[in-house]
């Protein structure tokens, strides 16, 4: 007999009711979401902050 492993996401909902498994689905596509938000926003302050610097660098280049 081969051994299992056990997953976090596979197993998570291995012994719930349909309707806690729905509601376990549910919540871990909302935490993917705002997780993906997250990482979203992270990048548009990266990007705001490179260009002000590069736009700062520019500005006083001739000083």
């Amino acid at each position: 007999m081969a051994k299992r492993a056990l997953s976090l996401d596979g197993d998570s909902g291995a012994f719930l009711g349909p309707e806690q498994q729905y509601l376990l689905k549910k919540r871990q596509e909302v935490e993917r979401r705002e997780a993906r938000l997250r990482r979203s926003v992270a990048v548009v302050v990266v990007v705001i902050a490179v260009a002000l610097a590069a736009g700062l660098f520019w500005l006083f280049r001739g000083l």
